[in-house]
């Protein structure tokens, strides 16, 4: 690395530095005869002035004067040597090759935004021996955040803490595979409880409720309270059992805003709703019974009627397994213009299904086209609502090549996730071309595929009503 500086233009920032470096004691301080001794100048000064004891005020201050030249030529020469000696110093330090400090560029400076602020709020702490005193702050400003927050637990009526939520089940939950949970608490369970209410089996508390005002700057800010961020859950923190029935009705600000906001009311509803089939896969594969539906134990016969399989096990598994977070989460936010569309405002429509039977709760389509008689499926909940989704995919005839590939995948132990089995949604849409190519863009512009090994916890179930 260069390390000759020019004195213009960086003069400025080298003499800031200095000056920096000299108060917190980063530059040795006695490199130069002036600063050790004071230097000649300075010594026939101190000399003079203790000759001058008789001397009147006046003449004192002509007598600093005649020398102050001389003084001042020294100081100049110990300044430029220090600027001089300013690389080689600084070099163990700091490299100015980063882009948020200072680069080198023709054997000189080129300032870089957020120069000075890394200088003085990340460099000189660091060269000048101030780690440990930052540490000290930095665990002053965790513990501050931490008292906050249990002040605002405390202050919420359920005085719940989804950050402290204990999982399902510790090792199944490190894994964040739903189905090894399922599998777990199939297990230990009794199989007439699971068949009966799949959803309930996963939570040893009653669920409560909460009404949150403010629409999605309060949803956000409430989540942001109890610990529950994105980021967090991409780290592998647990997923809180929270489950709201509807969106936000102010959901059509800022994309961004509108997209966290989204994910994460809909990531823990996912989850449930992948949890409640990843049981009755549990209850079929824990019966350890393989073979034709009429001979099969009575759980695993009711299961299949549910799904409509006839024939056997191996068919009936390959209908009841879960979806990849990625993809559901994908499809929802498409179909729904994340949460701003009319249909999952005012219906709970998530994945825009259609209906032809007059009979199941639909809304007419604004552009339908004048012979068409669908209308789009309506539901009393998002939880509804992603269930309904579930059973599409997992029933109906036009998704066989999906099952078939997911099961591919099951088969050889591998994990699968959205991009493998977008190709095989080219029947959801008119225009599959263009439909699954955003689908595939959106999974990896949103990083959603990060959500596949989410886990819900086992912390206090809370239905919030918006």
């Amino acid at each position: 690395m260069t390390r000759s500086f020019q004195k213009s233009p960086a003069a400025g920032l080298a003499f800031v530095l200095l000056l920096a470096l000299s108060a917190c004691g980063a530059v040795d301080s006695t490199s130069t005869e002036v600063e050790k001794e004071g230097g000649p100048a300075v010594a026939a000064v101190e000399e003079t002035a203790a000759d001058t004891s008789n001397m009147t005020t006046m003449e004192r201050v002509e007598a600093r004067l005649r020398t102050m030249p001389g003084q001042l030529v020294e100081r100049f020469a110990a300044f430029d040597q220090r600027m001089n000696q300013l690389p080689d110093q600084m070099s163990d330090h700091f490299s100015f090759d980063e882009d948020k400090a200072v680069k080198v560029k023709d054997g000189g400076f080129e300032f870089q935004d957020g120069t000075i602020d890394y200088i003085f709020s990340e460099w000189l702490p660091r060269v000048s021996g101030n780690e440990a005193r930052e540490a000290r702050a930095e665990e002053a400003r965790a513990a501050r955040a931490e008292e906050e927050r249990q002040q605002q637990i405390a202050a919420s009526p359920q005085g719940i803490d989804f950050s402290q939520a204990t999982p399902l089940n510790a090792t199944a939950a490190n894994l964040g595979n739903q189905l090894a949970i399922a599998l777990s608490y199939a297990a230990g369970a009794g199989q007439a409880q699971l068949a009966a209410n799949p959803a309930n089996a996963m939570f040893n508390r009653p669920a409560v409720n909460k009404s949150l005002p403010g629409g999605i700057e309060g949803v956000g800010r409430f989540f942001d309270q109890n610990g529950y961020r994105l980021e967090s859950i991409r780290r592998g923190a647990l997923v809180p059992p929270v489950f709201a029935r509807t969106l936000p009705r102010d959901m059509n600000n800022s994309v961004p805003a509108n997209k966290d906001v989204f994910i994460r009311l809909l990531l823990p509803l996912v989850l449930k709703a992948n949890a409640e089939v990843a049981m009755e896969r549990a209850i079929i594969l824990n019966s350890g019974y393989s073979g034709t539906i009429p001979q099969a134990p009575v759980e695993v016969q009711a299961i299949a009627a549910k799904y409509d399989i006839q024939s056997n096990t191996t068919n009936l598994l390959q209908r009841v397994d879960i979806l990849p977070p990625s993809l559901i989460l994908a499809q929802a936010g498409l179909e729904s213009g994340w949460g701003t569309s009319r249909y999952v405002q005012q219906g709970n429509a998530l994945f825009g299904q259609r209906v032809w039977d007059a009979s199941q709760p639909g809304m007419t389509p604004n552009a339908r086209d004048a012979d068409a008689t669908h209308r789009v499926r309506t539901f009393t909940s998002l939880e509804e609502s992603i269930r309904s989704y579930l059973r599409n995919l997992n029933m109906n005839n036009a998704y066989l090549e999906l099952r078939r590939t997911r099961a591919s995948y099951r088969a050889a132990g591998r994990p699968v996730t959205a991009l493998e089995l977008i190709p095989r949604l080219q029947y959801y849409s008119e225009d599959p071309a263009y439909y699954l190519g955003t689908l595939n863009r959106i999974v990896s512009d949103s990083r959603l595929t990060d959500f596949d090994r989410a886990a819900l916890s086992n912390g206090q179930p809370m239905n919030l009503f918006l």
